[in-house]
């Protein structure tokens, strides 16, 4: 039995990930998805000379230091009104068109107003130009806003509709459906009997789906020990999904059938069994029309574990995200690990003043042990090269 080391795994489910076609939505509903298209400015930012404080506009070749009468008030949403030559102002609302033939603004709390004339505090010297946000300072009509691939947050969100994006065009929502596999597990409302289980994996992979920060669709569903009844599903299990996701049923035992039973309904395994602890039995296959496949070990830790470090990428590429780069960081304390395998080390994170990131490492029983990860906050990979770490030796990290 040849194992891949993880990072051959790794390519190897790279290079079978595909993009998802593209569909238009209102602007208002593409929160979280990724930008098929480019946004231009279809204007100049700001699109006039924007007064940038409430106060007087005026022109400062034509002040000689005298009061100035104003000649009305210039609110935002109207014209621009025109400033005579002289001893003149306008009252300006923020946001307005600075007037025509103003060139500067003076804020409210810097002025004294009598009988509809305005004068200068005397500590007051203004600069021209000043609080005036001048057309196009910003960006000019045709600029690049939002490059194709943007993931659409608030801001985001907030130039389509500046820009007159009524709808756009981002990556389709991934489709996931998880499954549960085994005999053993009952609902979670159940009283398990002593030789069962509540069903926890598939909660947690719903959740860790989730909390991928882009929007994604799940369906939960579950599968008996029966191979007649698991072949007569996973056809419409494998044509209703862009992802599937199963827990358990992949390893050697009796009744683990399930990475045969894939192939005859039509999938394409590109490998099974990784160099890594735990996650092991890891399979990973396809379907011609680019359904993706993960059979993940039915182990709770090694079930999460192999989530992060592979699924959680895959979901992201297929909504138009790029994969994330693992911070590094370095061991607090020396571990020892005979097997000639990756180990996933579960780990507590911590910061330095200096801002270096250190891993003090959690205990677990095994990879059943679910309870043992809590006080983790994600885990490390160390390498099959090596049996020894020492304090001080870098490693990558993958958050839960």
């Amino acid at each position: 039995m040849d194992l891949l080391l993880p990072s051959d795994a790794e390519k190897i489910i790279e290079s079978h990930i595909v993009l998802l076609d593209s569909e238009t939505v209102a602007f208002d509903q593409a929160y979280g998805r990724t930008l098929r298209e480019p946004v231009l400015a279809d204007r100049d930012f700001p699109p006039y000379d924007r007064v940038m404080m409430d106060g007087i506009a005026m022109n400062m070749a034509s002040w000689k230091g005298e009061a100035m009468q104003s000649l009305g008030v210039q609110r935002a949403g109207v014209d621009a009104m025109d400033l005579r030559e002289g001893a003149f102002c306008f009252e300006v609302m923020t946001g307005a068109v600075l007037p025509f033939g103003a060139d500067t603004v003076v804020p409210i709390e810097q002025v004294t107003e009598s009988g509809g004339s305005f004068s200068l505090v005397e500590s007051n010297s203004p600069t021209e130009g000043q609080f005036v946000h001048r057309q196009g300072s910003d960006q000019k009509a045709g600029d690049l806003l939002l490059a194709e691939g943007t993931l659409l947050g608030g801001k985001e969100i907030a130039v389509l509709a500046t820009c007159g994006y009524a709808e756009v065009s981002v990556s389709q929502i991934p489709r996931i459906i998880i499954l549960s596999t085994g005999d053993e597990l009952v609902e979670v409302n159940e009283t398990p009997s002593p030789f069962q289980i509540r069903k926890s994996n598939v909660y947690a992979l719903e959740t860790a789906c989730k909390n991928l920060g882009i929007p994604v669709s799940i369906r939960l569903d579950h599968l008996p020990d029966d191979q007649a009844t698991i072949a007569c599903r996973l056809a419409n299990v494998l044509n209703e999904s862009d992802l599937v996701l199963f827990s358990g049923g992949i390893s050697k035992g009796k009744y683990d059938f399930l990475q045969e039973l894939l192939v005859d309904a039509g999938a394409t395994k590109h490998f099974q069994w990784v160099k890594q602890r735990p996650g092991k039995p890891l399979w990973f296959g396809t379907t011609k029309t680019g359904t993706v496949i993960f059979a993940l070990p039915g182990n709770p830790n090694s079930t999460l574990t192999c989530f992060y470090r592979y699924v959680s990428d895959v979901t992201r590429t297929m909504a138009g995200l790029g994969k994330r780069i693992p911070e590094s960081g370095q061991l607090a304390e020396s571990v020892k690990f005979n097997p000639p395998l990756s180990l996933f080390l579960p780990v507590r994170s911590r910061r330095s003043p200096e801002g270096s990131l250190h891993f003090d490492p959690v205990a677990t029983q095994n990879s059943g042990d679910l309870a043992g990860l809590i006080a983790s906050d994600g885990f490390i990979e160390l390498p099959a090269e090596q049996n020894e770490f020492s304090v001080g030796f870098s490693a990558p990290f993958y958050p839960w």
